[in-house]
């Protein structure tokens, strides 16, 4: 999926004016994307997200409230889609909760059908670069979480056994192999076992 190819993108519309609604699908459907699903309200929200799989999803409602966010928090942790949201809501508290809950692009306004497909375009490249972030950040994290536990096991083995971290190191290693286990699960299981005779 790319933004220059837009009927390879699947659009998920939620609008509660009908006639807006009828117009924006009909120029997402000139502009050559696939609507796989039109609803009035966000009612039923995450159900339809699981159902059809849309690629990004449009909403323009009169009065989103929270139990709106609280529905694209879910989708955000379980199912990240880019989300844009067209609201008349200007407080900050409001926008800056959309945001959190992952809401990709939040504009002011209603939907204008003209520029639909830069927003479009827009919203699933930022979408993807965040993706990007957040994907190297989760690894980073998981890569310092295991050195730690890592320099732990090696610690208490050095305090207890009077190992050099050579000799720590190095009967990490060995237990890992022996057991099987990634060099992170076998301090795990050292750091668990030493702990407790502290």
């Amino acid at each position: 999926m790319t933004p220059s190819s837009p009927q390879s993108v699947r659009v998920m519309l939620v609008d509660d004016l009908p006639e807006r609604a009828a117009i924006v699908d009909s120029h997402l459907v000139a502009a050559g994307y696939d609507i796989v699903s039109r609803l009035p309200t966000a009612s039923g929200l995450l159900f339809q997200i699981e159902q059809h799989r849309p690629d990004i999803i449009l909403i323009d409602l009169q009065s989103p409230g929270r139990d709106v966010l609280e529905s694209l928090s879910v989708i955000n942790a379980h199912n990240p889609t880019p989300v844009v949201m067209f609201s008349e809501e200007e407080d900050p508290g409001f926008i800056e909760e959309a945001v959190d809950a992952g809401v990709t692009a939040y504009l002011m306004g209603s939907f204008d059908a003209q520029r639909v497909k830069p927003v479009i375009d827009v919203a699933i490249a930022q979408f993807k670069s965040f993706q990007s972030l957040r994907q190297a950040l989760d690894t980073t994290r998981d890569r310092l979480e295991s050195l730690s536990v890592i320099d732990k096991a090696k610690s208490l083995l050095i305090k207890q056994h009077k190992f050099t971290e050579q000799e720590a190191h190095q009967q990490l290693r060995s237990l890992s192999m022996d057991s099987n286990q990634s060099l992170q699960q076998a301090a795990l299981s050292v750091v668990t076992i030493l702990d407790k005779n502290k």
